[in-house]
């Protein structure tokens, strides 16, 4: 998927600590408009707690609930291919 798809996407972090993750197998997924990006950070369990991705003027991001490490390792990897994220909403550059 290029890069150009995710354009319209909100792309700031939501909170301190979290890292945008993309579903290994998005490409493949007949989902239309879903983009397979998450919001991601370790709680301190060593599990994941993640929050969607809106789209630009849908609102914040939510809650999408708590993931095993092992499960959530298995389906997605970190989304490198943004060369700068924005700062997080509140924090100072």
């Amino acid at each position: 998927m290029s890069q150009e798809h995710y354009e319209d996407l909100n792309l700031v972090s939501p909170e301190e600590g979290f890292e945008l993750f993309r579903y290994k197998n998005a490409e493949g997924m007949k989902s239309r408009g879903w983009s397979g990006l998450y919001w991601a950070r370790k709680n301190e369990a060593g599990d994941y707690e993640i929050r969607a991705v809106t789209r630009k003027g849908e609102g914040y991001s939510y809650p999408g609930g708590v993931f095993s490490k092992a499960s959530f390792e298995r389906y997605y990897e970190k989304a490198d291919f943004f060369p700068s994220q924005p700062h997080p909403r509140g924090k100072a550059e």
